[in-house]
């Protein structure tokens, strides 16, 4: 069972001899308590941000294409996208069959596309073949879309910061204590405890180290989604 935000914040209450909270009182703690809160967070933070392949930050979305729109906006949670998986969903209403868009580079796409793009009519308009990252991280697509095409893909997503008593970590239950030793780092900051901040964050980057080792690098044959396969565009290519 994924570990509550009321646990991780009395898990850490509890290590510095501090009185726990209650689901009655959780959502207006005040002073250290409500540190405490914040620190949790800080902690589950820095812990999607050590490694932004963590597998319990992938995550999968979707975006609608418009016609005659070319680029779009990912996910606002998207840290890093697989640009290898986009794909165009089936869709009998509009005569869609499933397609995987092959990656290209932002240079290829204006070394060959742009201009052909920059002068289509909506009578060039048609089904997109190619996927490609812009220079402020949108997603591209050429040719420009003719339809409401659905494409789905997959994404590393940033750390959502928890609320609700209830809310629940993203980190497995068996990293529960990485995460407070983090969370006991920023507490004893905020107390000015420079010598046992010290110790806790040694042992939260030991911790988050182990995380790295267990959960990514054993998979590193197969893990590598950050840029994806570039491809080469034959000449007289769409």
């Amino acid at each position: 069972m994924a570990t509550t935000f009321i646990t991780l914040v009395n898990d850490t209450l509890r290590r510095l001899n501090e009185v726990e909270l209650t689901s009655t009182d959780f959502s207006t703690a005040s002073g250290f308590r409500a540190q405490v809160k914040d620190a949790v967070n800080a902690s589950l933070q820095e812990v999607s941000q050590k490694e932004f392949e963590f597998p319990f930050n992938f995550t999968s979305a979707s975006l609608t294409l418009t016609a005659g729109t070319a680029e779009y906006s990912l996910a606002s949670d998207f840290k890093i996208a697989d640009w290898d998986s986009f794909r165009i969903a089936k869709d009998d209403d509009i005569n869609a069959d499933a397609k995987l868009l092959r990656l290209i580079n932002y240079d290829t796409f204006l070394g060959r596309f742009y201009e052909r793009d920059g002068n289509a009519t909506s009578s060039d308009y048609t089904v997109p073949v190619y996927v490609y990252r812009t220079l402020s991280n949108k997603a591209g697509f050429t040719p420009i879309p003719d339809k409401a095409y659905t494409v789905n893909y997959n994404y590393f997503a940033f750390s959502t910061d928890l609320s609700a008593s209830t809310d629940t970590m993203s980190v497995p239950d068996q990293f529960k204590h990485v995460v407070i030793d983090g969370a006991l780092y920023h507490t004893y900051m905020f107390r000015d405890n420079a010598q046992q901040a010290a110790i806790t964050k040694q042992k939260f980057e030991e911790g988050v180290e182990r995380m790295r080792t267990l959960l990514v690098n054993r998979f590193t044959d197969v893990r590598d989604t950050r840029v994806g396969r570039l491809i080469a565009v034959p000449h007289g290519s769409f």
